[in-house]
């Protein structure tokens, strides 16, 4: 079975097309996501970048916010603990011209000890393609991005997630805060990155921490160049310790469970370095591999 496979998030489009055996024979990536989209026809777009791939699909399958209620049909959140077969069973028809089988990918649900619920729509394609990718059934899962996700698989099935605001809280706060004036997000430093893991654990917390980027340069003990690194660490780090500090099973991340970081090369080789720096060893995955693979799966179990 051909597919034309499409991710489609808040801030970007992805498409593949896939033979039989889920070859990428094209693929193409934009940045009109969900959330530029604006009241433009969904199927008009698909059309328009990936019309000459689409009659040759046997299916188009599509996950991410496509899928929520501002993109092309909300589609309900699947309840956890769930595997391939759950999703897969779970696929939304969806009635277009565009193409007559046409269907979305559920998100995911889950709900905390605290009992409060949990939510996402694309990382869960995401991780049904790292665990095929890797040949591993149980994993911890880091998905590094604007909302990063840690989750955790057992015999192949999405148990429990927790979300952090990582990536959001560093573009809001180098764009529109105080720190916008003095952190420079676009350019790495490596020590001053390495600074801010080593700072994140200060018991005063991190709303403490976020002011140190801005005191460090007005005072002289760093430059612009080198805050939005050491801002970097500070929320980074954060996010890790909070994972580790809130496993349900101690030692959960080094007691030989796998520990996958699914993301952008960027994003993962930072992740990697700062879960080196906390001792605690992880295997790197290509996101794109990841929703691709996840994405035929999928279209292929039914």
């Amino acid at each position: 079975m051909t597919l034309l496979a499409i991710d489609w998030g808040s801030s970007s489009f992805r498409a593949w097309h896939l033979d039989n055996n889920g070859q990428v024979l094209a693929q193409v990536t934009t940045d009109r996501g969900v959330l530029t989209m604006q009241g433009q026809d969904f199927a008009e777009y698909v059309q328009q970048i990936c019309g000459s791939w689409r009659p040759l699909a046997d299916k188009v399958l599509m996950a991410g916010m496509v899928g929520s209620r501002n993109g092309w049909q909300e589609v309900p959140y699947l309840p956890c603990p769930a595997a391939v077969e759950d999703l897969s069973k779970a696929l939304v028809n969806l009635n277009s011209h565009l193409h007559q089988n046409l269907q979305l990918v559920p998100g995911l649900q889950c709900t905390g000890r605290d009992g409060m619920k949990d939510v996402m729509r694309g990382e869960e394609t995401q991780i049904i393609g790292a665990l095929h990718l890797t040949d591993t059934p149980d994993a911890l899962l880091c998905l590094p991005g604007t909302h990063s996700k840690w989750a955790k698989a057992e015999n192949g099935a999405i148990t429990e997630f927790s979300t952090f605001f990582t990536g959001e809280l560093f573009a809001q706060l180098t764009r529109h805060s105080s720190l916008a004036g003095v952190c420079n997000p676009h350019v790495h430093h490596e020590a001053a990155f390495m600074l801010g893991l080593e700072q994140a654990g200060d018991v005063r917390g991190l709303l403490h921490l976020l002011f140190r980027p801005r005191a460090a340069v007005v005072t002289g003990q760093l430059e612009a160049e080198q805050a939005g690194s050491f801002l970097s660490g500070l929320v980074i780090g954060s996010e890790i310790l909070g994972v580790s500090q809130g496993l349900d099973e101690p030692g959960l991340l080094t007691n030989g469970r796998p520990l996958l970081v699914v993301g952008s090369e960027v994003l993962n080789r930072r992740y990697q370095k700062a879960l080196e720096f906390y001792q605690l060893p992880c295997r790197t995955v290509s996101g794109d591999m990841a929703v691709l693979t996840g994405l035929h799966r999928l279209a292929t179990s039914q």
